[in-house]
């Protein structure tokens, strides 16, 4: 674990590094993910101006599950669209065979190689976000800051597990690798209220595309209208879906062909 550590606290240095050798690039990039957040947040603000809610859902509340889709809005963009969009490009090239003769874990130097801090802006707005909706609807005690935590990473957790599944796909068929693209701006479909979708997708969205819980569920649970025992099926399915992520990683390596051999 230590050892883990190390590394990724290394990859940490080094996207320093490389993120302040053009300033200009970063200043730009995170004025413009800053103007995408505020619009976010004004395009609800100008639509509960002419209705009362969405689905029973007011602008005070609605602005906790969008706390939280911006911070892992942030973590898939940042972290994870970052260091697996040339997964396609490794496999063509051979670089993975360089990733898979470490003596490490290759999903986790997969999935830790860079760090973008370009979605700094969001990760301060979605903290704002929480913090806010925290305040005006009197959301104070202790447990409820581990309850946002613990909500937090396990979304995390689901979010990460479901986009490094699909973008694993592009070892067996490169054009698979456009699904990749299509995952982070799925996770647009969590702002918004899991009610207002036909049954259909509101089933794919609550089981096997689990977008609609990582906002709403752990809002729900803060706001007292759910129970607080649904934290631990959440936290539970995300160690599901991680698990899950690393058995399908492996399953897929067993049927990967080196581009060098």
């Amino acid at each position: 674990m230590k050892r883990y550590l190390n590394l990724y606290l290394a990859t940490i240095r080094h996207s320093i590094i490389k993120n302040m050798a053009y300033p200009q690039d970063f200043l730009l990039w995170s004025v413009v993910d800053l103007l995408w957040s505020i619009i976010n947040i004004l395009f609800f603000k100008i639509l509960l101006l002419n209705i009362p809610s969405i689905s029973g859902w007011t602008f005070n509340q609605i602005i906790i599950p969008l706390g939280f889709v911006h911070l892992i809005g942030a973590f898939v963009w940042g972290v994870m669209y970052s260091n697996m969009k040339e997964l396609a490009r490794d496999v063509n090239k051979g670089n993975l065979d360089l990733y898979l003769s470490k003596p490490a874990n290759s999903q986790f130097l997969l999935s830790t190689r860079y760090l973008d801090f370009n979605l700094l802006p969001s990760v301060i707005v979605g903290s704002f976000l929480l913090w806010y909706g925290f305040s005006i609807n009197n959301i104070s005690s202790p447990i409820s800051f581990i309850t946002a935590l613990i909500a937090l990473v396990s979304g995390m957790g689901i979010a990460y597990s479901l986009y490094f599944m699909s973008v694993t796909t592009s070892l067996w068929a490169n054009r698979l690798q456009n699904i990749q693209n299509l995952f982070p701006h799925a996770l647009d479909f969590a702002r918004y209220p899991s009610e207002i979708f036909p049954v259909v997708t509101r089933f794919i969205f609550n089981t096997i595309l689990p977008f609609a819980l990582i906002g709403y569920l752990p809002s729900r649970i803060l706001l007292g209208i759910a129970s607080p025992w649904l934290l631990l099926s959440f936290a539970a399915l995300s160690l599901l879906f991680i698990y899950i992520s690393h058995l399908f990683w492996n399953f897929a390596l067993r049927r990967y062909s080196s581009a060098s051999s």
